[in-house]
């Protein structure tokens, strides 16, 4: 596993960062959106490990502010000029990236301008920043409303996939247009298979869309 130190200090990024154990459920959960002759484009690749989930037939570019395997295409996301591979694609994934940049919007804006028309998938956690570290949700994002508000602008037909807790996998077309009020609705809103049996009744108990902050 790669060290803290061999990371862009630009970043934040750490190994050690919350709620990393959902990581390969997120992947998983991801890959279920995407179809054979689908071509991805992985921001905050990382060690790959997203492709080793990819249905057969899809084709996979990495992309990383760090060269973490060889051949990754190296851009750092909190820079307002990064740029992505000069290479076919027609899918875009941010797999808990979001949460780690410096300005949500201007990262959106920046994707809009590169890759505008391509279907954007990408999780953000909904988790209160307390202590005021990275990889928590930004101010003013700590809730659904709150995280629709900010990426409806840049995302059309926004579609929160599935809630995980307070992880909210998202889906849509990457494009400028009319800020949305109201989200389509989830296809699942809660994927029971990873929720325990206690959260399931407290969350169909008190008809909860997730898990209260205080709770996850």
């Amino acid at each position: 596993m790669l060290v803290e130190k061999n990371f862009p200090r630009t970043t934040g990024w750490s190994p050690n960062g919350p709620h990393r154990e959902s990581w390969h459920d997120r992947a998983t959960l991801a890959a279920r959106l995407l179809r054979t002759g689908d071509v991805v484009c992985d921001l905050g690749a990382g060690s790959q490990s997203f492709k080793q989930v990819l249905p057969a037939g899809v084709g996979y570019i990495p992309v990383d502010c760090y060269d973490a395997i060889p051949g990754t295409y190296v851009a750092d996301f909190n820079q307002p000029a990064f740029t992505l591979p000069d290479a076919p694609f027609n899918v875009l994934t941010a797999l808990g990236v979001i949460n780690w940049l410096d300005d949500p919007e201007a990262f959106l804006q920046r994707l809009c301008e590169l890759a505008d028309g391509r279907f954007f998938i990408f999780t953000y956690d909904l988790w209160p920043n307390k202590n005021n570290t990275r990889g928590f949700a930004h101010p003013g994002m700590e809730t659904m409303e709150g995280a629709v508000r900010v990426f409806s602008p840049f995302i059309q037909n926004l579609t929160p996939v599935i809630v995980y807790r307070r992880r909210v996998l998202f889906s849509g077309t990457l494009g400028t247009g009319q800020t949305a009020n109201e989200v389509k609705p989830s296809a699942t809103k809660i994927y029971l298979k990873y929720l325990r049996p206690q959260e399931f009744i407290l969350m169909k108990l008190f008809r909860l869309d997730m898990m209260p902050s205080w709770l996850a």
